[in-house]
């Protein structure tokens, strides 16, 4: 089944959610191009409280890695931020991390993930060879 296809059958609901998604994504990898991280973050908490409720974590994680894959060039970061905005419009508590790894002989990589009660929200089954550098907590 084609990629139109499978939206052009998803709920109106599920729609919704990942336009919202598709927004936040784009919205963070612009705002990363021109803003400091917690500037950026900042700005998303002070625009419109559009509220998600009744949106679960499970709905916004599609949401945001489906859009991801449509979006070329989306690395961690833009990912992690564009899913704390809508998870912190939901009700849900997220900590976004960023860390660094050097594996002998390679370059240093850096990293982002969203933590929300401890537990990292995407599938992250690498994150021990990160040293973590910062926790940026969702503003209020």
């Amino acid at each position: 089944m084609s990629t139109l296809a499978r939206y052009l059958r998803l709920p109106a609901r599920r729609k919704r959610i990942l336009h919202a998604a598709l927004a936040w994504l784009i919205l963070s990898r612009i705002g990363l191009a021109l803003f400091a991280l917690p500037k950026l973050q900042r700005w998303f908490s002070e625009t419109s409280k559009q509220s998600l409720a009744g949106v679960s974590l499970d709905e916004l994680r599609w949401a945001v890695l489906a859009a991801a894959r449509r979006v070329p060039g989306t690395k961690c970061l833009a990912r992690a931020l564009a899913l704390q905005a809508q998870m912190s419009r939901s009700g849900i508590p997220a900590q976004l991390c960023i860390g660094v790894a050097k594996e002998s002989g390679a370059e240093l990589e850096a990293h982002a993930w969203l933590l929300h009660e401890g537990t990292p929200v995407f599938d992250e089954p690498d994150l021990a060879r990160y040293s973590l550098l910062s926790v940026f907590p969702a503003e209020a």
